[in-house]
């Protein structure tokens, strides 16, 4: 190769042009491709050098194995959904054990009864287990807001003014009064005086008929029984559950339910509930939840059929 004089190039193109051609070529080549393959890595920034303490990227940092790789759990996510707290299980609750068909004490001394039934109807409903206890009727409110136990099922009525601490749940079951009268007689033919306990609900509903109806009032229940059983009285008007226990009993054969039994909240009240604390109030709204679904279903009927030849709901 020659050049131009005067030009003195430098040795180390010299020494190359002084190559034989082919070697020069081949060298020339690699070089090349050495410095375009260094360029492409560079640029898209994967190229590996594979060198025997392990691989490396082209500009000096360690490639990690993909099979290496942890990759950290990602955080959990809070829930979206509510929680719904927890009822206590098992679910305490006293009963007087001593007021058939509702409640009361089997020959084998089992507590049976319709509020029996309808405490575990409900307990299913809100899938806990339910232990059921009797206990005397004065201590049931006492022990309930002592926190022995956490639900009272024992035809309480619901008050106007509900004690300090508790709460009832929506009446289960009306409040209900009856007619009774001599067998073959008809208590809505009637036209002697009706006897009545003086001082109840059912004596001021009575006496606040104005259809002209007579109303003689007596001490107690027994003694207005006894007035009817007598001939005293051609009619007694009485809470239909407690007449219909005095009915069923041998000593009222001479007697029946006459007539169509009568409700009316606003003298017989709303009926009877569950008490509970009112600190509970989960267990409240939940109760009364249960309550309106066996009712809808019509559960609540059946239970009342099994026992009682009238409805109460």
């Amino acid at each position: 190769m020659g050049t131009k004089a005067g030009v003195r190039l430098p040795a180390a193109v010299r020494w190359a042009a002084g190559w034989p051609h082919r070697r020069r070529s081949a060298f020339l080549l690699a070089a090349v491709i050495w410095a375009c393959g260094l360029v492409a890595g560079r640029i898209d920034g994967v190229a590996i050098m594979d060198l025997p303490y392990g691989p490396i990227l082209a500009d000096g940092i360690p490639v990690t194995p993909a099979g290496d790789v942890i990759v950290p759990p990602a955080p959990p996510q809070p829930s979206t959904a509510p929680r719904v707290p927890e009822l206590p299980d098992p679910l305490l609750v006293a009963t007087e054990g001593d007021y058939p068909p509702f409640n009361f004490v089997d020959a084998t001394g089992a507590l049976r009864g319709l509020e029996v039934d309808l405490v575990y109807a409900v307990c299913a409903e809100l899938k806990v287990t339910c232990e059921i206890v009797a206990r005397p009727w004065d201590d049931l409110l006492p022990g309930l807001a002592a926190a022995d136990y956490h639900l009272v099922a024992a035809s309480l009525r619901v008050p106007d003014a509900v004690p300090d601490g508790l709460v009832f749940s929506q009446p289960y079951f009306r409040s209900a009064a009856a007619y009774a009268t001599q067998k073959a007689e008809d208590a809505s033919l009637a036209t002697g005086t009706i006897g009545v306990e003086a001082g109840t609900r059912m004596a001021a509903y009575l006496q606040a008929r104005t259809d002209g109806v007579r109303v003689q009032t007596f001490p107690d229940a027994i003694a207005t029984y006894q007035a009817l059983f007598d001939g005293e009285v051609a009619v007694i008007f009485d809470e239909a559950v407690r007449l219909n226990r005095w009915l069923n009993d041998p000593s009222a054969a001479c007697c029946e339910m006459s007539g169509d039994i009568v409700y009316d909240a606003s003298f017989f009240g709303p009926g009877v509930g569950f008490a509970m604390r009112s600190d509970d109030v989960e267990l409240t709204a939940r109760v009364n939840a249960a309550l309106t679904r066996l009712a809808s279903e019509g559960r609540i009927a059946e239970l009342s059929d099994r026992y009682l030849p009238f409805a109460l709901n």
